[in-house]
């Protein structure tokens, strides 16, 4: 079980001892501090300071012999050359785990090298330590304490985030924290974050080890830069993806890529398409684009997988509907030519200057009961789709609402705002009867407005459980890859 893996110990400490934190809030060791704060973190918070008495409101001690208690973890961010000292003075408190969020370790400056990942990994074999890092930015866990208060164990992610069962472990500090600054706008959640940074003591297959029993993980994202332990990472791959998807970004293998990453964590890659064989035989999800890695993460999230890659098109205008169809068809989905049969009951409740082959075109058609109930209801009760892309989903009082706001259209119009109420329990009418049907006959059905995110009936939309998106290009491309997973993980099945 994962409570008894080294890692869980990390995402779930009762105390914490921090190295570098002041009250100007310009260090990273500070942010954490305050992150914690922020997060309702209740466990014992011990900033390590020369000359501060308190950081944050929190008792500053000199040094770690100086703390109370033998901390569950602790975090550092000091210079690269202190480092070592720091961590034979934990190895003698009786320190076990360790963040290090200090570079300057294994990155090259000019022509020069240096030493420390090897005196800093000494210490800690000495001692027993094990630590994340260097060069990261620490963890993040979601589900810190009983399940029913919402809480988080935050040191490195700025924004309060709902939760969900997607997890991350990253090599690049950045794709684990800085994705999440906007989550207005992501209806995606997280689970756990573990940034590994440059992997001196503990790498990317020691959190996939973690994440296989993890409960709170049903979805693990991974960004790579290097493998040090390719083979046990395909064997845990092969393992873990029949029953969780791993969605996996790859940056290396162009000159330029790789020098950047030299610079930046001295990691020694590979062409990048030793790495491509890697995720056809284990199954793995792989995008080289970061919004379609938090895309496929965002379908997979809501736990419908498609059976096949048969896609219905919906739409109220024939462009997107062509648009979406050709993608679809380039990206190795089917859109199949709706049987007779299904296309003589679409005739009965579509008006007669609609298309009903696939794509579905309403053009331009208000009749907003069969657009969000009706026709995704036949074609998923017909068995001869497996996925369904809808355009059109606008909200036409917001528009009308900006109409209103002109004084020689309001003392005209023939229609009125509607309060805020009716708009919810509309949303509520056209969309829980779709999403219910999308759970009943397992396929997944993706919205698409033009509209902003956050006009009022897209935000109720996405309130509803919508998987919403502004264009049509972002549902296809991701869609097409989760059915390429489905289509791995019913061959292994198979083969079991």
């Amino acid at each position: 079980m994962s409570e008894h893996h080294f890692l869980h110990g990390f995402l779930n400490p009762k105390s914490i001892a921090i190295y570098g934190a002041n009250n100007k809030g310009n260090s990273l060791a500070a942010l954490q501090i305050m992150n914690l704060i922020k997060s309702g973190y209740d466990g014992k918070v011990y900033p390590i300071h020369l000359n501060l008495k308190t950081v944050m409101g929190f008792k500053a001690h000199k040094s770690i012999a100086n703390v109370p208690e033998i901390p569950d973890l602790v975090v550092i961010v000091l210079p690269a050359k202190v480092v070592p000292q720091i961590f034979r003075e934990c190895g003698v408190k009786g320190v076990k785990r360790i963040v290090l969020i200090s570079g300057g370790f294994r990155e090259l400056v000019g022509d020069r090298k240096n030493t420390l990942t090897e005196e800093i990994n000494d210490i800690a074999k000495e001692y027993g330590i094990r630590f994340i890092g260097p060069n990261c930015l620490g963890v993040f866990n979601n589900w810190y304490g009983p399940e029913k208060e919402i809480k988080s164990f935050n040191i490195f992610i700025w924004e309060n985030l709902k939760r969900s069962k997607f997890s991350i472990a990253s090599q690049s500090g950045t794709l684990s924290c800085h994705i999440w600054y906007d989550p207005e706008n992501l209806d995606l959640g997280l689970s756990r974050s573990l940034s590994v940074g440059n992997e001196a003591n503990i790498d990317i297959v020691d959190c996939l080890e973690y994440y296989k029993d993890d409960p709170y993980t049903e979805i693990i994202g991974i960004y790579i830069e290097e493998l040090k332990r390719g083979k046990r990472f395909l064997e845990l791959a092969r393992e873990i993806n029949p029953k969780k998807p791993i969605i996996a970004m790859y940056v290396g293998g162009t000159e330029a890529g790789n020098r950047a990453l030299q610079s930046h964590t001295g990691a020694l890659t590979g062409d990048s398409k030793i790495f491509d064989a890697v995720p056809k035989e284990a199954g793995i999800i792989r995008t080289d684009y970061v919004q379609e890695f938090l895309d496929i993460a965002l379908i997979l999230s809501r736990g419908i997988l498609p059976k096949g890659n048969r896609l219905g098109i919906i739409t109220n205008s024939g462009g997107p509907g062509a648009m979406v169809a050709n993608n679809a068809e380039k990206h190795g989905l089917v859109v199949p030519e709706l049987s007779k049969r299904l296309q003589e009951e679409l005739k009965e409740i579509l008006p007669v200057t609609a298309s009903f082959k696939n794509p579905i075109d309403c053009t331009f058609d208000m009749n907003l009961a069969y657009f969000y109930i009706a026709l995704p209801e036949i074609l998923m009760k017909s068995g001869e789709i497996d996925a369904i892309i809808q355009y059109g989903v606008v909200g036409f009082q917001d528009v009308m609402d900006d109409y209103l706001s002109y004084e020689k259209i309001a003392k005209h119009a023939e229609f009125q705002h509607q309060p805020e109420q009716i708009i919810d329990a509309l949303a509520e009418k056209l969309v829980q009867p779709t999403i219910k049907n999308s759970k009943k006959y397992s396929i997944p059905i993706l919205h698409i407005s033009p509209m902003n995110y956050n006009t009022p009936w897209s935000k109720q939309l996405r309130k509803n459980g919508v998987i919403l998106f502004r264009l049509w290009d972002r549902p296809v491309n991701a869609l097409a890859k989760i059915c390429e997973y489905v289509k791995f993980k019913r061959n292994i099945l198979k083969l079991n």
